[in-house]
């Protein structure tokens, strides 16, 4: 009830709904009602003060005309009469004020100040302010006078005069409210500017956010979105799909680290702290991480990848991983790989029983008194199987991948020995080879294997090298590991080239071109080795200025003396 009544005055003076929700006509209409509301009030006051007023024929006419006012807006549209209207309603107004002042006399005085109304009226929608001004001044002056010039009293200066101030204080009040309409108006046009570039704004944006749907849902690849927290914003179908393999059965619904999610031995589980998804909520950023997702029967290979989406503000704002099935060509390498194990495997054996029997026969032209040009016939075929041997066990290890047995061992010693088996090459193409390497380097690793590293790197940096050129080899312990690099004065090579040097079968564009014999096997085989050591090789070089391959292994291992196989660690 008491809400009832609060809501029935706003309604009375017209503003019990906003006037933006109501059409042109209703809004003229109910913009009438604070007149029509005041003038029944006056009405009432005079009732009770001064009753005799009502029979003043003045002041009737003056009730008419109020009652009449809304008539017009009420019985016209608007929109074909808003100009007959707009001055209409207003005038109706300022003639039935008129009526009222004089019919009124000296107990209703304040009467005029209702003027207000068609005032503001007039000054709000304003289209020519000079000429709106000089109406309502010009209105507002003859409310006030009309009832001088009915006074039986002679007119005199001060008569006319002592009534100006309620014209004047109309008269501004009309030229404030013109500015104010403006102002508003001017505001009005903003927003509206704004909300058209907003709506073109979000209707773009929406336009977008359609065709990224249409694109993720399309392309033939798992997509997620996941916050900071690891919580998915968005997953395309393709990757509900996948995802679905690595749920366990006896978990409907898993967290990260109870999915089957292993290694490319599709038997080894990934570490929690490891696994894609978490790797990109803790603000990684990589590419190709090879997992199996799923059981060995029905799993299939991912290569994974992500990337941290950044705020302006530069706090990352979550991830997007991107999970591409590689099953079919992880195949297709396993197949290639045991198809070359096994031609390697097959070929390594009839070559160690040829240089076995060449040995024998250079022993029985030792002990003979057989021919000079025998003697280097089976010299040429020794050096040539020997090499087409270490060809084979490069693809060997290639194809299989190094296994490496550490033990205690001192990587200075291995640096040395490698050096002196490669200065004869060095010395035959007047290449100085530096040994900068401490007396001792003590470690845990395989000794062979990292002979064989440096036996590739030392003979690849005399190998690219030339006559005056320099390579020098320097070792250090550096925390918890072992350091070696090996550097050279020698031809380079370009950035490109370094980006790919470490692939199989990889030669740079220079080496093809000075003919320069080799499959591209060794740095791949060394970046095995370092691999399955736990370490890293690195490589830094500039065309024409020579280049630097560095290495570090941990100094100790753990797995010391026990046979490790690269896929595995």
């Amino acid at each position: 009830m008491k809400s009832g009544l609060r809501g029935l005055f706003p309604t009375l003076v017209g503003a019990g709904r906003q006037l933006h929700d109501l059409e042109a006509g209703q809004r003229a209409l109910s913009n009438q009602r604070p007149f029509l509301f005041t003038v029944g009030f006056v009405c009432l006051v005079a009732l009770l003060i001064s009753p005799q007023v009502f029979t003043d024929a003045l002041f009737l006419t003056g009730v008419c005309l109020t009652l009449l006012s809304p008539l017009p807006t009420a019985v016209l549209p608007w929109h074909r009469f808003s100009s007959l209207l707009y001055w209409g309603i207003p005038g109706l107004q300022f003639a039935a004020i008129a009526a009222l002042r004089a019919g009124g006399g000296d107990s209703l005085v304040g009467l005029s100040l209702i003027a207000v109304f068609p005032v503001i009226w007039l000054a709000w929608f304003a289209k020519r302010p000079l000429v709106v001004h000089t109406v309502t001044f010009t209105a507002s002056l003859a409310i006030v006078w009309i009832p001088v010039f009915l006074e039986d009293q002679p007119l005199s200066v001060q008569a006319l005069a002592s009534p100006l101030l309620i014209p004047v204080i109309l008269w501004v009040v009309g030229i404030f409210a013109t500015n104010v309409s403006r102002s508003i108006d001017a505001r009005q046009l903003e927003l509206e500017a704004k909300d058209k570039e907003l709506r073109t704004a979000a209707a773009e944006s929406q336009r977008h956010a359609q065709l990224l749907d249409i694109v993720i849902e399309t392309v033939p690849v798992g997509v997620v979105v996941v916050d900071t927290e690891g919580n998915d914003v968005m997953m395309n179908s393709h990757q509900r799909a996948q995802h679905l393999l690595g749920i366990p059965d006896d978990v409907p619904d898993p967290r990260e680290d109870q999915l089957l999610v292993f290694y490319r031995d599709k038997k080894t589980p990934v570490p929690a702290a490891d696994r894609p998804v978490r790797r990109a909520v803790d603000g990684a950023t990589f590419t190709h991480q090879l997992i199996w997702l799923g059981d060995e029967q029905q799993g299939r290979a991912l290569s994974v990848s992500a990337t941290n989406i950044q705020e302006p503000s530069g706090h990352s704002a979550g991830s997007v991983i991107v999970f591409n099935d590689v099953t079919e060509h992880v195949a297709a390498l396993e197949a290639k790989d045991d198809f070359l194990h096994g031609v390697t495997h097959e070929l390594r054996t009839p070559l160690t029983s040829i240089l076995g029997y060449i040995d024998l026969a250079l022993d029985e032209v030792d002990s003979s008194s057989g021919s000079a040009s025998l003697r280097t016939n089976l010299q040429v075929a020794e050096r040539n199987a020997t090499r087409l041997l270490h060809l084979v066990s490069d693809l060997l290890d290639t194809a299989s991948g190094p296994r490496i047995a550490a033990r205690q061992g001192d990587l200075a010693g291995v640096i040395r020995s490698s050096i002196a088996s490669a200065r004869p090459q060095a010395d035959a193409a007047e290449i100085a080879l530096i040994d900068q390497t401490p007396a001792v380097l003590p470690g845990v690793f395989d000794p062979d294997r990292m002979h064989q590293v440096l036996d590739n790197l030392i003979s690849n940096a005399i190998k690219y090298s030339g006559p005056g050129d320099k390579v020098t080899a320097l070792a250090w312990a550096q925390a918890d590991s072992l350091c070696v690099r090996i550097e050279d004065t020698g031809r380079g090579m370009t950035e490109v080239d370094q980006e790919q040097i470490f692939n199989k079968f990889f030669r740079t564009s220079q080496v093809h071109e000075s003919r320069i014999p080799g499959l591209g096997l060794g740095l791949s085989i060394t970046k095995g080795i370092i691999d399955a050591h736990g370490g890293s090789v690195s490589v830094d070089s500039a065309l024409g200025r020579g280049t630097a391959f560095t290495v570090s292994i941990p100094a100790q291992d753990t797995a010391a003396g026990e046979e490790t196989p690269r896929a595995a660690r």
